[in-house]
């Protein structure tokens, strides 16, 4: 969540029912195939979406619509959700649905860089978070930095990782300056993530919020361009154990937020 080094990284996507990974540095697949991302057909996509019934976008890939953010720091750029935050930023910078959503399953393609070629700083998937305002928000982050990598974070309340994964697996699995692929799924307080393929925890976390926007973020600090894209969330489905969930989009509890962050 907080601190950056040098990003090293290697392939990891599982194909259809390969179970072992490569080990070799190479290039990220290019996906012509279906891919399993997940643990069951939830996880299963082809061409950047999901092949399971019942996943819907979460933006239509041309404008913000139904986001929260301030102005400046988001944009769509080539069919996805960029956040730009130069080097020196000194507040955190959000961007959040303006829907509230509790148990889901959840696909996003991510990217992390940095300006001038240099690693990007931090950034990662929000979700159930409360905002505060553009730069206070608490709640759950499905982590994105050197170090954090396939980690759930919980930021503004205990600080800690829930969910921890060593970096030394992470750099073996992670596509450094390119696109990452991350499956998440939250029942309840279980909370479990895939970061391209792999299962890097669970965790069930009963301190934690239970529903709340899904929301990115760009790290006090700067020096961080994080892209988003295929977003898809499904919040109708049964888990592996035959338990059925039905949790509809909620109204929005994010309070009106000031356009622009007060130092």
């Amino acid at each position: 969540m907080r601190y950056t080094t040098r990003l090293i990284g290697a392939m990891g996507l599982l194909v259809l029912g390969v179970s072992t990974l490569a080990q070799t540095k190479t290039a990220p697949l290019v996906q012509s195939e279906p891919m399993q991302t997940g643990d069951n057909a939830a996880g299963m996509i082809k061409e950047g979406k999901p092949t399971a019934k019942g996943f819907r976008p979460l933006f239509d890939g041309k404008t913000l619509k139904g986001w929260l953010g301030e102005k400046g720091y988001w944009q769509m750029k080539d069919g996805a959700i960029v956040g730009m935050s130069p080097p020196g930023t000194p507040h955190h910078h959000y961007l959040f649905t303006d829907k509230d959503y509790a148990d889901f399953e959840l696909h996003a393609d991510v990217k992390l860089e940095g300006y001038g070629g240099k690693p990007g700083y931090n950034s990662g998937v929000c979700i159930r978070i409360a905002p505060e305002t553009y730069d206070s928000v608490p709640g759950y982050q499905v982590d994105m930095g050197d170090g954090y990598w396939g980690c759930l974070w919980e930021e503004h309340k205990r600080e800690i990782k829930v969910i921890d994964y060593p970096k030394a697996e992470a750099d073996k699995i992670l596509h450094v300056g390119d696109w990452n692929h991350y499956f998440v799924r939250a029942v309840n307080h279980k909370i479990t993530i895939y970061l391209n393929g792999v299962k890097t925890g669970e965790a069930d976390d009963k301190p934690g919020l239970l529903s709340g926007p899904i929301g990115f973020q760009l790290c006090h600090g700067g020096n961080t361009i994080a892209s988003f894209k295929n977003l898809y969330i499904r919040t109708k489905f049964e888990t592996s154990d035959g338990k059925k969930i039905n949790s509809a989009p909620l109204k929005s509890t994010v309070p009106v937020i000031p356009t622009t962050v007060i130092p």
